[in-house]
């Protein structure tokens, strides 16, 4: 794993908590009888997806493979085998 995935599930993990809390709040206020809560509720939700929708493609970075290099076909030559 490279440093950047690393800091990409870090980054992920930390902006989980934060996305879940305006995820819950947000369908919390758009239940309420209170005007001024549901006015407020759509912006949390879209804050939360949005908030959720970075943390999964940062998961997705931090867990996803590397690609390997293309095989050549030629096997590597040996120091000594190589011609002046």
């Amino acid at each position: 794993m490279s440093g950047g995935q690393i800091a990409a599930l870090i980054v992920a993990l930390v902006l989980l908590l934060p996305g879940g809390c305006f995820l819950f709040f947000g369908v919390q206020m758009a239940s309420a009888n209170d005007t001024i809560a549901r006015g407020v509720a759509p912006l949390l939700l879209v804050i939360a997806a949005v908030l959720l929708l970075v943390t999964a493609v940062l998961g997705w970075v931090a867990f996803r493979r590397r690609r390997t290099a293309p095989a050549t076909g030629e096997a590597p030559r040996a120091p000594s085998d190589r011609e002046p």
